[in-house]
């Protein structure tokens, strides 16, 4: 993984980059995915290829405590900016929510605040979902 992986600094802008478990399509529709929702990072375009790769490490690896509830990740590429997103399974978990937010900035040593967003306010208010969790 290492070795091969795509950097998003080097994909179109446009491009939306995917790493999910067995048999989870990235998509809300997935019945494993449909109750949960997704904590966002961004990034300034171009710097994001480290955290994309220390985000696979991570999921890869098992360094989640609560890794079950993590269904995969995604990197968006747009002309301005670069965005990491991890989508979990049972956004109204926030136990298991807040633990996986907390360690992905922990793994990522990644400053800023960041927020849960759940699908379903996703599907319904579009770019007006507002976070349900901020760690």
């Amino acid at each position: 993984v290492y070795n091969n992986i795509h950097h998003p600094s080097k994909l179109a802008v446009g491009a939306d980059f995917h790493c999910f478990k067995n048999k989870i399509e990235p998509k809300w529709e997935d019945p494993v995915c449909a109750n949960g929702g997704k904590w966002t990072m961004s990034f300034s375009r171009g710097k994001s290829d480290t955290c994309w790769m220390y985000t696979l490490l991570a999921l890869i690896g098992e360094q989640f405590d609560y890794g079950d509830e993590i269904c995969g990740a995604v990197v968006n590429v747009r002309v301005r900016q670069e965005k990491i997103a991890l989508w979990t399974r049972n956004a109204a978990n926030e136990t298991a929510q807040v633990s996986i937010g907390k360690q992905w900035k922990e793994f990522l040593d990644y400053n800023d605040t960041i927020g849960f967003i759940f699908h379903d306010d996703a599907k319904k208010l579009d770019r007006a979902a507002k976070n349900r969790y901020s760690v």
